[in-house]
């Protein structure tokens, strides 16, 4: 299988983690990987706020999809059953910073670390191959399980989008929660790898 084409050195690299193997994807792989998912309401959700499908036009914009240069996509790979559970991306964003986007669509895997593990080795390999110096995340108040994994990986509650969003299928209105990680902060935590400074 060719590999994507890496913008950077190393951003192109699968990576191991002890349950996963995250496999960069190029857009059509990545397309065809996640199409099914725009009329999946529980993805939809957690992706959107909101239940309302996505047409293939507007999915070919996802969140999910790699775009050269700036947003980097990974398949989650179950090791034991060589089966794609899900996509992480990591966009370059601002001053050496990064945000992510994540969806698990196999149920098996929902409330089992499974985007705590990957998140944690994809920041690591961002810092060391990208220099990134931040990482940000914006989550909806509803996601519990979002705002969870930014906790356990040190990243601060910066701030709260009160009332910001609604859902234009149920008319539910949401804040939106600000997270915020300096590379400082990461590397003083339990899940930092060392780095090699030149």
């Amino acid at each position: 299988m060719k590999r994507p084409a890496a913008t950077r050195v190393g951003l192109g690299d699968p990576l191991e983690t002890a349950r996963f193997i995250l496999r960069p994807l190029g857009y059509i792989e990545a397309f065809r990987l996640t199409a099914s998912w725009r009329n999946d309401p529980e993805v939809l959700i957690a992706l959107f706020q909101s239940l309302k499908p996505r047409s293939l036009r507007k999915w070919m914009r996802s969140p999910l999809l790699p775009r050269p240069k700036v947003r980097f996509a990974y398949a989650i790979i179950d090791r034991e059953s060589g089966r794609s559970i899900g996509v992480h991306t990591v966009a370059l964003s601002g001053y050496r910073s990064a945000y992510f986007t994540v969806a698990v669509s196999d149920r098996d895997w929902w409330g089992k670390g499974a985007v705590l593990e990957t998140r944690a080795t994809l920041i690591n390999h961002f810092i060391r191959h990208a220099g990134t110096e931040r990482f940000f995340g914006m989550v909806h108040g509803r996601n519990l399980s979002s705002i969870f994994n930014y906790q356990r990986l040190g990243f601060s509650h910066v701030g709260s989008w009160h009332r910001h969003k609604q859902d234009p299928v149920s008319g539910e209105i949401f804040d939106v929660v600000l997270f915020e990680l300096f590379r400082e902060q990461w590397q003083a935590g339990p899940f930092a790898e060392a780095i090699d400074e030149p």
